[in-house]
């Protein structure tokens, strides 16, 4: 298959994630809260260093991180409250990138198989590869576009924040770098391609959407977790873990290509 044939039949896969009314309330409702995130945290980060509340378990515990954390030595409590909590809200901004190319591979080849496009598009010469690479361009390209461009209004914010309430920048570090470049890539791949292996297996959209948002997306999202607030503060452990969600990206790709029936699909889902 040429470059162009596969550039074009990309475009047509983005006008179709672009028409998908069932992936857009999630396109439009993350990228508000994650943007007015730090605004809300810097706004309430008062109430978070004041003494009166300090018999607050859950207040008393972010003082002790604050206080423990290595990485935020050289400056006041409320300084290091502030950094704490802007570095580690970039979790945030590397979760939602999950959730919406996940959601949209979900639906990727399965709406086609309800509509009753799927077939045409396996009569041609299309190999199964350039297929399911379309549909993975289609799904991540988007999400991290809608991802990073967030984030970065979302980091102002939390600079404007932070200056507004102690007249003091806080810059993202270079662990939230990291991981917005190399570590969110390579978890969104991975958790569009579990949506893809999903789509390929049901035959309608409901548990399609289903198990991808009970099953896929959790499981994705702990990996998230646990490799997330670790890599906002080392950078050594953003770069560990996208290099293995980039190999794990690689070998479920080539899981997909293998496990794709192009025959079942012409004979089996009518």
């Amino acid at each position: 298959m040429t470059r162009d044939v596969l550039l074009l039949f990309l475009r047509k896969e983005l006008r179709d994630v672009r028409s998908n009314k069932q992936i857009w309330p999630a396109y439009l409702i993350l990228p508000v809260v994650a943007v007015g995130l730090p605004v809300v945290l810097m706004a309430v980060l008062p109430m978070l260093i004041d003494p009166t509340r300090t018999h607050d378990p859950a207040v008393t515990m972010l003082l002790e991180s604050v206080a423990n954390d290595p990485t935020l030595t050289g400056a006041t409590i409320p300084e290091r409250m502030a950094r704490l909590l802007l570095r580690d809200l970039v979790v945030f901004y590397l979760l939602m990138p999950v959730v919406l190319a996940a959601s949209a591979a979900a639906l990727a080849l399965v709406r086609e198989k309800e509509q009753r496009t799927l077939e045409s598009i396996l009569a041609t010469p299309l190999r199964d590869r350039d297929l399911l690479l379309a549909k993975l361009f289609a799904s991540v390209g988007p999400a991290m576009l809608v991802a990073w461009g967030t984030a970065i209004v979302g980091m102002l914010a939390g600079v404007v924040g932070a200056w507004w309430r102690l007249q003091t920048l806080v810059f993202p570090t270079a662990g939230n770098i990291v991981a917005l470049l190399l570590l969110s890539p390579a978890l969104t791949v991975l958790a569009a391609l579990a949506g893809l292996r999903v789509s390929a297996r049901f035959t309608d959209v409901p548990g399609a959407t289903q198990f991808t948002g009970l099953v896929v997306v959790p499981i994705t999202l702990v990996v998230v977790a646990v490799l997330g607030r670790p890599a906002m503060a080392y950078p050594m452990v953003g770069l560990v873990g996208a290099l293995l969600a980039g190999l794990a990206a690689v070998w479920l790709f080539a899981s997909n290509v293998r496990r794709f029936r192009r025959e079942e699909v012409l004979t089996k889902w009518r």
